[in-house]
């Protein structure tokens, strides 16, 4: 099936918008759709049942997501991004996880737990907070320290060393923690594991060399591809929010007011479409230096902050300067065009981007 929604599926989608705001996490409507366009393995192989798309294709596909509502397209960057664990995950392990056409990893970036190395594997303990998509999950990836022999393990400079894991949700405690202004229906709650034996294929790191599947994505620096997938989000949110302001002063009979004002809103779009083309050809850039099996360089790495950082900044900057003349409708919290201004600000603070 094309990766290319529908009008009719794009309508769904945002009819249960609010529903799926009022219930903190996306509606079976909207995951329906999502798993009939197999949305949360963007970059799964197709081997283990997954789209395989070009990065810049799941980039606009993103995108698109993110402009017909934030939560959406958050849930499922965030989900396709940790989905994307599969290309470092043991081979056994993942044919199992990814047999399942619903398979959806909801993870957390921070080091959350300790994992106690035994022969056998580890026994892990720990609380990870943010874990977008959790409710409808069907795997779990969380960071940990490693303990061996009561000590923590560390590298020949003294650095503590971390692994990743993956949990099924029988071995996982969900913890209702996710209390926001904006990005309230990706329903990102906290989880706990509390002794859970696992193992060793349970264990992973993500990083090019220890990728187990030849597919230039998983080639991709963690950080670079992670700023991208969150900053076309913001992409598709400022698109949202500058729909929606047209649309506001269309409604206007005031022509005065119109003629004095509505340059802000002209202006913002047009720094706003230099930013998109901006942010698209370093994507570009990028993934074909990692297809030509190139290294990111750090000056690249620094140009790619740059440029995401920008989508973020300066997006949400022209969006506060624009408010004071969008009326009651902008700060009425039921209002779609109040919900997409919440996104934006919720989403302007992950800690990428802090």
């Amino acid at each position: 099936m094309s990766n290319k929604i529908s009008l009719e599926d794009r309508n769904i989608l945002r009819k249960f918008v609010p529903q799926a705001e009022q219930q903190g996490y996306l509606t079976k409507e909207q995951l329906a759709i999502l798993y009939e366009y197999n949305l949360f393995n963007l970059f799964v192989p197709k081997e283990f049942n997954g789209l395989e798309l070009d990065f810049i294709e799941a980039l606009e596909v993103e995108e698109e997501l993110a402009t017909i509502d934030g939560s959406l397209g958050w849930t499922v960057t965030l989900c396709s991004g940790a989905n994307m664990f599969v290309g470092y995950l043991d081979s056994s392990f993942s044919q199992t996880l990814f047999s399942n056409p619903k398979v959806c990893l909801a993870g957390s970036g921070k080091v959350g737990g300790v994992a106690i190395e035994i022969e056998e594997g580890y026994i892990v303990t720990g609380h990870w907070k943010v874990a977008t998509g959790l409710h409808h999950s069907t795997g779990f990836t969380a960071n940990c320290r490693i303990e061996r022999n009561g000590t923590f393990v560390t590298d020949a400079d003294g650095n503590p060393i971390y692994k990743s894991f993956c949990f099924l949700p029988e071995e996982i405690e969900v913890v209702k923690e996710w209390d926001t202004i904006g990005l309230i229906s990706t329903g990102s709650d906290s989880f706990n594991v509390k002794g859970v034996r696992v193992g060793r294929e349970r264990a992973f790191s993500i990083a090019k060399e220890t990728k187990v599947i030849n597919n230039d994505v998983f080639s991709f620096p963690f950080l670079p591809f992670a700023k991208f997938t969150l900053a076309v989000n913001h992409i598709g949110m400022q698109a949202h929010f500058i729909e929606l302001a047209e649309n506001y002063f269309d409604s206007l009979s005031n022509k005065e007011y119109i003629i004095k004002h509505k340059s802000i809103i002209e202006n913002m779009k047009s720094s706003f479409l230099n930013r998109k083309i901006m942010f698209y050809q370093k994507a570009h850039e990028s993934w074909e230096v990692v297809k030509e099996g190139g290294d990111i360089s750090c000056k690249m790495s620094e140009e790619i902050d740059k440029v995401c950082e920008r989508i973020v900044f300066k997006g949400r900057e022209d969006v506060m300067n624009c408010l004071p003349y969008l009326g009651l409708d902008v700060i009425n919290k039921n209002s779609e065009i109040n919900r997409v201004f919440r996104d934006l600000i919720a989403a302007g603070q992950h800690s990428l981007f802090l």
